[in-house]
């Protein structure tokens, strides 16, 4: 339809000229009013639903989970093959032969053999003691003669015989003195002086169990050798079962 101007001529109306209706600005279209006309955004695009949200979250969380699990099983086979290589375990079927003859823990002679030479085969203290059990000679020989065998100076070191001799010691020393702590006390101080200690009331007011070591190194050794024990079946909790 045309419109007219004050002039009186005739005004080209707007809306025919463009082909588009005019837009209400009020209650116009939603896409004219720059929402949305359904559950896109204002972009188009669909909004996830709340359940997609928290199944992303649940997905992220396990995710986490699963990396924190599997860094704690590397870091623990890491952690335990440096530990194995520290606390070495050689002559298993030596060791567990001898424990089983002379009644004795596998473990316990491991860790025996750990704290006194550090499983080397030719190890010799300041004070002359031999071999992967640190076997004073004249020690070797004593035990030697028990066992009814000639003593062989340059068999000391060998593993099967130091760790036979060894076992031997520890079982004498267990039926001496039936406390572990007691006995591997002696083994380092000497079986003598452990008994003097015993005697005491200093050291044990009941003469068979020491509440107090008076020599700083023994005490030492004992705590080492009960560490190294328990860290030895820890490490390797089937290593004699088969033996």
């Amino acid at each position: 339809m045309a419109t007219y101007g004050a002039s009186g001529g005739r005004r080209p109306n707007p809306a025919r000229q463009t082909g588009k209706r005019p837009v209400s600005t009020a209650n116009g279209p939603a896409e004219q009013r720059g929402q949305s006309a359904g559950p896109a955004g204002r972009n188009g695009k669909k909004r996830p639903s709340r359940g997609s949200r928290l199944a992303k979250r649940l997905l992220a969380v396990l995710l986490v989970i699963f990396l924190l699990l599997l860094a704690a099983e590397v870091y623990g086979k890491v952690r335990q093959r440096l530990e194995r290589e520290s606390y070495r375990l050689e002559y298993t079927g030596v060791i567990a032969g001898y424990a089983a003859e002379y009644g004795l823990d596998p473990y316990l002679v491991a860790a025996v053999i750990y704290v006194e030479s550090s499983w080397q085969t030719e190890a010799e203290s300041p004070k002359g003691a031999l071999g992967l059990m640190q076997l004073m000679p004249a020690t070797a020989e004593w035990i030697a003669g028990r066992l009814g065998e000639e003593y062989d100076p340059a068999a000391i070191c060998e593993p099967e015989v130091n760790i036979r001799y060894g076992c031997w010691y520890l079982r004498f020393l267990f039926d001496r003195f039936p406390v572990t702590a007691t006995a591997l006390a002696a083994y380092n101080a000497g079986h003598n002086r452990v008994a003097e200690w015993l005697s005491s009331e200093e050291y044990s007011p009941d003469g068979s169990v020491l509440t107090s070591i008076p020599y700083p190194e023994t005490e030492q050794y004992v705590g080492k050798v009960q560490r190294a024990y328990e860290k030895y079946k820890e490490l390797y909790p089937n290593a004699f079962e088969e033996e």
